[in-house]
C-alpha cells in the first residue's frame, strides 16, 4: 500500500498502519490525520538550507525531501503523477516549482478545478505556446495535447483541434526587466467568433472548451483508465473500468474517490508474493531513503536520477515519461547499482570499520542489515542467497574485518537486488 501509494513506509509506520487495518490506512491516505511520522532530518547540503530557486539540483532535493517526509505521501505521489501527466519541461525554475506547488493543491480535488489551473500555469502557457496565441494567427500545441494527453485520448478530429486552438486565444506573457513573467488574458487577442468543438457549437472561449473536453464521452473512461495504471501497473479490465467511470461521474469528477476505490480494488494486491510493477527512479530513490530514515545530506541524488532517466522537472517531451519494464535498461540497472554505494555510504545505513561484531550468526548478521535498510519486503529465493552469503562471508576467519564486509554486501544486496526494484 505504502509504495504503491506513497514512496514506501518506514518500519514503524508499517506497524502502525498493519495494526489498524487496510480500510483505515486508505481512509488515512486520502484524509490525512494523525500518524506517526517519519523520523527523518530536514534536507541540508554541507550544513545549509536548500535553495530550489538559484542552486542546480537544488529543486530536485527540495521535491526528494518532501517525498521522504511527508505526512501525507499520496499527495506527494498524486502530485509526480500529475506532473507526469501534465508534462511540462524547459521552463525557468521558480516557474516549475510553482506548477508542482499547484499540482500538490489539487492533487485530489476535482478535476476540472485542476485543468483550469494547469491551462492558466505559466509554465505551461510557455511550453505549450498558448500565451501570445491571438486570433490573428491561433497556436495548436495545447489544444492538441489538452485533447490528446490530457483529457480524452481518443474521440477528436483534427477540426476539433482547429477550432478549439481559436477558443483558447487571448492569454498574453508580459516579460519584465528582471526576468519575471506575467501572465494576463486580453479580450481583443481572443477569437469571438462562433466555432464547432466535439459536436458543439457556439462562441466558446477557453473555459468551455475545457468544459466541453471533461464532459465528452472519453473522458471519464480516459482518466480512469490513466489512474488504474499508474497504481496498479495494468491495462484497467472492463468491470472495473466501468465501476471506476461511476464513481468518477458520480462524485463530480473528483480524483479522490477515484484514487480511493482502486486502492481499495483486488487487483491491487493480487501479486503480494511475487511483484511485477518496476519501481520508476524517482520512486526508487525516495522509497529507499524513506525506508531507511535517511534524510537529504548530499546532492548526488540528482545526477543519479539523471543518469537512470527520471529527472525531476524535466520529462522528456509533453508525453511525459515511459513507464513499466522500460526503466530497466542496462544503463539504469548499473546506476541503481551505483545509487546502493551510495546509501550504504550514508550515515543511517552505511557500516563503520569496527562497527560490527565477527561472531554474528548469518541469521543475526541478515537480520541487522534488514533493519538498516528499512526491513524491505524480499522473497524467498532471496531470503536464502542473502543466508547464503552471510554464511560464507563469516566463515572467513583469515578476514579480521568479515563482520563490517558482510553487512556492507548484504545492505547492498538489499538496496539494489532484483525485490528491491519492483513494488
Amino acid at each position: 500500500m505504502f509504495w504503491r501509494a506513497g514512496f514506501g513506509a518506514t518500519p514503524r509506520e508499517a506497524r502502525h498502519w498493519a495494526r489498524r487495518g487496510k480500510g483505515a490506512t486508505i481512509r488515512w491516505l486520502l484524509n490525512g490525520g494523525s500518524s506517526p511520522a517519519p523520523r527523518i532530518k530536514a534536507a541540508r547540503i554541507d550544513g545549509h538550507h536548500l535553495d530550489p530557486e538559484n542552486e542546480w539540483g537544488h529543486d530536485v532535493l527540495w521535491w526528494l525531501d518532501r517525498m521522504i517526509r511527508s505526512r501525507h505521501p499520496l499527495q506527494e505521489k498524486l502530485t509526480l503523477f500529475w506532473h507526469d501527466h501534465f508534462a511540462t519541461t524547459e521552463q525557468d525554475t521558480p516557474l516549475m516549482l510553482a506548477q508542482n506547488k499547484m499540482l500538490r493543491r489539487h492533487a485530489l480535488g476535482r478535476f476540472p478545478d485542476l485543468l483550469e489551473a494547469v491551462t492558466r500555469d505559466p509554465a505551461m502557457l510557455l511550453f505549450l505556446s498558448l500565451a501570445n496565441s491571438d486570433k490573428e494567427a491561433p497556436n495548436e500545441n495545447y489544444a492538441r495535447e489538452l485533447m490528446e494527453l490530457f483529457t480524452l485520448g481518443h474521440g477528436y478530429s483534427e477540426r476539433d483541434i482547429r477550432q478549439a486552438a481559436r477558443a483558447l486565444t487571448g492569454f498574453k506573457a508580459d516579460w519584465h526587466d528582471d526576468g519575471n513573467v506575467k501572465i494576463s488574458y486580453d479580450r481583443e487577442w481572443h477569437d469571438t467568433g462562433a466555432k464547432r468543438v466535439l459536436g458543439k457549437v457556439g462562441r466558446f472561449d477557453w473555459k468551455d472548451v475545457l468544459d466541453l473536453c471533461v464532459r465528452h464521452p472519453a473522458h471519464a473512461p480516459f482518466m480512469v483508465g490513466k489512474l488504474w495504471e499508474f497504481f496498479v501497473g495494468t491495462t484497467v479490465p472492463r468491470s472495473a473500468r466501468a465501476h471506476l467511470v461511476r464513481v468518477y461521474r458520480g462524485s463530480g469528477l473528483r480524483i479522490r474517490p477515484v484514487v480511493g476505490a482502486i486502492l481499495a480494488h483486488p487487483a491491487l494486491y493480487r501479486n503480494l508474493d511475487a511483484p511485477t510493477m518496476v519501481k520508476s527512479p524517482v520512486v526508487f530513490v525516495a522509497g529507499a531513503l524513506r525506508s531507511s530514515g535517511q534524510g537529504i545530506e548530499r546532492d548526488a541524488w540528482t545526477w543519479l536520477l539523471d543518469a537512470m532517466g527520471q529527472y525531476p522537472f524535466r520529462p522528456p517531451s509533453v508525453a511525459g515519461w515511459d513507464w513499466g519494464a522500460s526503466w530497466l535498461s542496462s544503463n539504469s540497472m548499473r546506476v541503481r547499482f551505483d545509487f546502493a554505494n551510495y546509501m550504504i555510504d550514508t550515515p543511517r545505513v552505511g557500516v563503520e570499520d569496527g562497527s560490527t561484531p565477527n561472531k554474528l550468526s548469518p541469521k543475526q548478521a541478515v537480520a541487522r542489515a534488514r533493519r538498516a535498510v528499512g526491513d524491505p519486503w524480499t522473497s524467498p529465493a532471496t531470503d536464502r542467497e542473502l543466508m547464503r552469503i552471510a554464511r560464507r562471508v563469516l566463515a572467513d576467519e583469515d578476514f579480521d574485518e568479515r563482520g563490517d564486509m558482510c553487512q556492507r554486501v548484504l545492505r547492498h544486496l538489499l538496496i539494489s537486488g532484483p525485490d528491491a526494484q519492483v513494488h
